[in-house]
């Protein structure tokens, strides 16, 4: 079973205290790990086929302060579908009409390939996962009105999620898309300001911050993950709902 990850906020934020808790679950997810980043308009990827535990760079990017941006996306890989494979290892990304979109996802849906065809864009892997990226954005490479696009989105994963699981991140560098199939399980939690003294503690391991000293007083952030990383509220999604999450708020579901 793979694991998602995602964050939308509405300033440059780093991962160092939630993606910690993220990082030591390649224990159960050995087959490889990724992570990617929107510094500005561009998105930035690392992603190896091996486990997250037992990467080096895994470990820099752990601990490393100025890996930051407002977008991030990634995912930790129990390969179901594909090879062990640099090509293999989520996210994926894509440029499409001036913006890199970025995508992974949770779950097997390996009979698409035969039901749906591609036209424009063509996987350079073996995963379903990927099919499904490049289907999503064949549907909405002519588009342009922001609502629209959504619209598409969630319609073509609605489809797709009936031939499995179809758990997804899916950004344009601007908003954070999130799909919940009913498949395994998608959560998100809100962190809005005040902070004050509220202490949070990571559930994978024996370590906890106090939010007012980690945040700015102004910073919104919405964290998404197949399991709860904290020990704070967080919401399960609805299913087959398309999220769209922006400046560390939710703007459309």
């Amino acid at each position: 079973m793979c694991e998602l990850f995602g964050l939308s906020a509405n300033k440059p934020v780093n991962v160092l205290f939630t993606w910690k808790g993220f990082y030591r679950r390649g224990n159960i997810q050995p087959h490889g790990w990724g992570i990617a980043f929107y510094p500005d308009k561009s998105a930035i990827i690392f992603k190896e086929p091996l486990a997250s535990i037992e990467s080096g760079l895994a470990s820099f990017i752990r601990d490393y302060k100025n890996i930051k941006g407002k977008i991030f996306i990634s995912h930790i890989r129990y390969a179901s579908s594909g090879s062990k494979k640099y090509m293999n290892t989520h996210p994926f990304s894509i440029k499409l009409n001036g913006k890199e979109w970025v995508f992974a996802h949770n779950g097997t849906v390996e009979k698409i390939k035969k039901e749906f065809p591609l036209r424009d864009f063509k996987p350079i892997g073996e995963t379903d996962s990927e099919y499904a990226f490049c289907l999503i954005l064949d549907r909405i490479k002519k588009i342009m009105e922001e609502k629209k696009i959504r619209e598409i989105i969630e319609e073509t994963a609605k489809e797709i999620s009936q031939y499995g699981g179809f758990n997804f991140l899916l950004s344009n560098g601007e908003c954070l898309f999130a799909f919940w199939s009913g498949h395994n399980s998608l959560y998100y939690l809100e962190r809005k300001p005040p902070y004050k003294d509220f202490k949070v503690r990571l559930e994978d391991e024996d370590f906890s911050v106090t939010l007012s000293e980690m945040k700015d007083p102004d910073e919104k952030t919405v964290l998404i993950s197949t399991k709860p990383l904290t020990d704070e509220k967080w919401i399960k999604f609805k299913p087959n709902k398309l999220y769209e999450f922006k400046e560390g708020e939710i703007k459309w579901r």
